[in-house]
């Protein structure tokens, strides 16, 4: 009964309580603003950003800069798409072109993540077939623990594979609750 909730409360999440955004294209998105130079010229309509290189407040921040770090930091952002404020905005509406502003680190962070995640579970997993079981969770063993993070690294097919071979979840019956019942 409890899988049938869960499944009938997730349909209901994803079907009836998320709006399906509707957000228009081009000029009609920003009608109240005229298209920049740049926009005009690559045909380029990204709610009203320009090219960092050519906005002029962007260029005040740069000129500030003094050691070579910011000078290179500015010098990269210059490529990047500012504000009326002069600060480098990310573009997040599915173009390739932009790829590496969110799509790219978005794509890091969940494999990272993943990494650490598996790895945990995996010396869990280890540790409860050695003799100290829960010594080892009080101690590390770091061989264990190494083994365990590099294999880690191929945690999406790893997690395929358990998946398909049904290990990767249990039963209910199978999992122990902790606190009052």
């Amino acid at each position: 009964m409890r899988r049938l909730f869960a499944f009938a409360l997730s349909a209901l999440l994803i079907i009836g309580f998320a709006p399906v955004a509707n957000a228009a294209k081009g000029a009609v998105l920003n009608r109240d603003r005229p298209p920049t130079e740049t926009q005009a010229r690559s045909g380029n309509e990204v709610a009203g950003l320009t090219k960092c290189s050519e906005s002029s407040r962007f260029q005040e921040r740069a000129a500030l800069a003094s050691t070579p770090k910011d000078i290179a930091r500015f010098k990269r952002y210059g490529q990047a798409l500012c504000g009326d404020d002069g600060l480098p905005h990310l573009i997040v509406d599915g173009r390739w072109n932009h790829a590496g502003e969110l799509f790219i680190p978005m794509i890091s962070f969940i494999y990272i993540t993943g990494i650490i995640g598996w790895s945990g579970r995996s010396y869990l997993i280890e540790s409860r077939k050695l003799k100290n079981a829960w010594d080892n969770e009080i101690h590390i063993d770091f061989a264990l623990a190494r083994r365990c993070v590099l294999k880690a690294a191929a945690w999406p097919a790893l997690a395929e594979q358990e998946w398909r071979n049904g290990s990767l979840l249990k039963d209910d019956k199978d999992i122990s609750l902790n606190g009052p019942r």
